[in-house]
């Protein structure tokens, strides 16, 4: 697919990799629904596109909430004529399952998990509707493909977004529709840094280095750009850069 001229909606887009990849999308030529529940964030996100030429629109959006997910895909239509790309991109990290107080890991699998499947389900039935076909990119981890003992659930999560997405690969050819998840490593963004710097030097040693943000925004554009991936997985490492995990074809 062609980005000059598509419009995009990117969740969790208020900072991290969901304002790189905006930033991206938008220097390319895209129109970028900005969704997020981060309104001052989200704002921020809008300034940084429009003051390099760009075109985006702030909508807010809690990813569990289906009426918040239908909104901002349907700002595309609203705003820009056409939904070409979606990007399921917020997620949440950090877990204690076994402390006396474990955190709400139930809401971690709503919004890394359920809130992708709610995502994906609302803009198929879209791209469906308008015949135009498109492209739905959501974020894993590679959390996802190895065993993570500090974080289950997280992990859990991040395996079902994975094998959802490989389970749509069909759709390209039924409806002109790819579904590709990324799998980041670790990652330098605001979720991250606030397990504290110490902690994320300890966990850049152990994997080889942290990405950036941009690294992961250029491996959604490979994404949206390869007409021939669908149900595919890709990973973004320090060590191996961007690759592809084993494809299950249809």
């Amino acid at each position: 697919m062609d980005i000059q001229g598509i419009s995009a909606v990117v969740t969790g887009a208020a900072s991290g990799i969901g304002r790189a990849t905006s930033l991206e999308l938008a220097r390319r030529g895209a129109r970028v629904i900005i969704a997020d529940l981060d309104e001052a964030g989200g704002a921020a996100t809008v300034d940084l596109i429009g003051k390099a030429g760009g075109i985006a629109v702030f909508r807010r959006c809690d990813t569990t909430h289906t009426e918040d997910l239908a909104g901002a895909i349907a700002a595309a239509t609203e705003h820009f004529g056409a939904l070409d790309v979606v990007y399921n991109n917020a997620g949440v990290g950090g877990e204690d399952l076994f402390a006396d107080e474990p955190g709400d890991w139930r809401r971690m699998v709503e919004i890394n998990l359920t809130a992708v499947i709610d995502g994906t389900r609302i803009a198929v039935r879209e791209m469906k509707k308008s015949g135009r076909g498109g492209v739905i990119v959501n974020t894993a981890s590679m959390g996802g493909l190895l065993p993570m003992p500090g974080s289950p659930v997280y992990a859990a999560t991040k395996a079902g977004v994975i094998n959802f997405s490989r389970s749509l690969a069909y759709l390209a050819m039924e409806s002109r529709i790819r579904v590709n998840a990324v799998c980041p490593s670790f990652t330098d963004t605001p979720l991250v840094r606030r397990a504290g710097n110490e902690r994320v030097e300890e966990m850049s040693k152990q994997v080889g280095g942290i990405l950036q943000p941009e690294d992961i925004a250029a491996g959604v554009v490979e994404l949206i750009e390869d007409d021939s991936r669908a149900g595919a997985i890709m990973r973004v490492t320090v060590r191996g850069g961007r690759d592809y995990a084993r494809e299950i074809r249809p």
